[in-house]
């Protein structure tokens, strides 16, 4: 959901010259995000389990901490989300409301 609606988002506010550089822009951004997410997962998985040769109980808890780091990595997606929003919301109203 992020994608498509990041895509529409900024390039409905740019001028139409410059809507595939801001596709590719967000395009990029979410692809890195995508893979930093992975990586740090899989850091997790690899230091609560660093047996080569795991046990069905050894490998679940491996898969179990990756699932909590993407469990945390997307509550703190939701935070800093919120975080702006709120942001946003306190300059518009100190500079008089939204516009009509």
């Amino acid at each position: 959901m992020s994608f498509p609606s990041a895509t529409v988002i900024l390039s409905n506010s740019m001028p139409r010259e410059h809507q595939g550089v801001a596709a590719s822009l967000v395009n990029t951004v979410v692809n890195y995000s995508i893979s930093m997410g992975l990586g740090i997962a899989g850091i997790v998985q690899v230091k609560v389990n660093p047996s080569l040769t795991p046990t069905p109980e050894q490998l679940l808890a491996g898969f179990r901490g990756a699932w909590y780091t993407g469990i945390i990595l997307g509550g703190l997606g939701v935070a800093i989300s919120i975080i702006f929003v709120l942001t946003h919301l306190q300059s518009l109203r100190k500079q008089g409301g939204p516009p009509h």
